[in-house]
């Protein structure tokens, strides 16, 4: 296990690669960004908006969850490119009272005129069964999630003939991972990489065809029919002014303080992110607060020196706060719960410890990696 030169990413991320002077192309493609014309970008994304634009329908589908990028980018295509858009939440297994809060917030907008929001509410009895089947085979408990917030906002595009979806980020390129030129989602992408080859439609054996309706991606000629795409194609990613933005436009509400990382209105939506990210932590030795350091030495808010100071006190952090809930909602017992993530304990970058909040640390100090 080794660290990118230039941020704290490590090689054990998944599709991570690293140039001869160790950088991880998440960095690599931070720097060619600074080289894009993003003033002709933004005429680009607004001659695409004139494709779609109607002033009598909606226009746009904008995946929101009521968190600072999803609102920033509803506020931008409504406020600043006209358009009109219909906004589509798929709801986390967990849901939080604040992440609740932010959603109304979000929907009312007593700054402006609000969204119309439609909320995808699966049936929890299906939903937590798929998260505990993702969890206990595979450490991502909060997958099913991941998946429907593309498969379930594809379907809603097509049922309302919406062809035009704009997402935030694309991960992939934005963290590091095989990203795209293109400027467009296609199946292919979408299955192999968002995916990562998981094809719920196929767990017949433990789901009906009519449970998995939401997180079975439409077929790939009817998907190729949409023009998907992402945000950050059009403009800089940067999670700050996202953030204040959706504070002062669309009132979201931060919390003091969340497990494994600094930040106060990141991801505070679902109680479950804190276990996905823990669950990175130990199979791959990175957490949250890798993710976040990242994020703020890239835009040049922190340096790698600091992201080291603060990863090696708050990365790898359990949420002993949520252990009842999180037994409660996959129906097991503490000891149950335990194995499951001991099973999944990368042992060969980790070791136990006694200390029930941080119940494995990486084998070398960060400095050593």
């Amino acid at each position: 296990m080794h660290r990118c030169e230039k941020c704290l990413n490590t090689s054990t991320r998944p599709r991570i690669e690293f140039d001869k002077q160790g950088v991880c192309n998440g960095c690599q493609r931070a720097e060619q960004k600074k080289t894009i014309d993003w003033a002709e970008r933004w005429k680009q994304l607004e001659k695409l908006c004139d494709k779609f634009r109607h002033a009598d329908r909606w226009n746009v589908i904008v995946p929101v969850s009521g968190g600072k990028d999803s609102s920033y980018v509803a506020y931008r295509m409504k406020h600043d490119l006209g358009m009109n858009p219909l906004c589509v939440t798929f709801s986390p297994p967990m849901p939080t009272d604040i992440g609740r809060q932010n959603l109304d917030n979000f929907r009312n907008s007593g700054y402006d005129s609000g969204y119309d929001l439609i909320e995808i509410r699966p049936n929890p009895d299906v939903y937590r069964r798929l998260c505990k089947k993702m969890f206990i085979e595979q450490a991502r408990s909060k997958f099913p999630f991941v998946i429907g917030i593309g498969t379930a906002v594809s379907r809603v595009a097509l049922n309302f003939d919406i062809p035009f979806i704009i997402w935030g980020e694309e991960g992939e390129s934005e963290y590091g991972g095989k990203g795209t030129s293109g400027d467009f989602i296609t199946w292919e992408y979408m299955t192999k990489f968002y995916h990562e080859g998981n094809d719920l439609s196929k767990w017949t054996d433990e789901f009906t065809p009519t449970e998995l309706q939401w997180w079975t991606l439409p077929e790939k000629k009817d998907f190729d029919t949409l023009s998907a795409t992402w945000w950050s194609k059009w403009e800089p990613w940067d999670d700050e002014l996202h953030k204040q933005v959706a504070i002062d436009k669309c009132g979201l509400k931060g919390t003091p303080a969340q497990t494994g990382t600094f930040t106060t209105h990141s991801q505070v939506d679902d109680m479950m992110q804190d276990l996905l990210m823990y669950e990175c932590f130990i199979k791959f030795g990175f957490g949250r607060a890798t993710a976040d350091c990242n994020l703020a030495i890239k835009a040049g808010r922190m340096t790698r020196e600091q992201g080291l100071e603060i990863v090696q006190k708050l990365d790898g952090e359990f949420p002993l706060q949520y252990l009842y809930e999180y037994c409660d909602y996959f129906d097991m017992e503490p000891n149950e719960f335990w194995e499951v993530i001991n099973n999944h304990a990368n042992l060969d970058i980790l070791k136990p410890t006694e200390d029930s909040s941080r119940p494995y640390i990486l084998k070398e100090t960060l400095n050593d990696i």
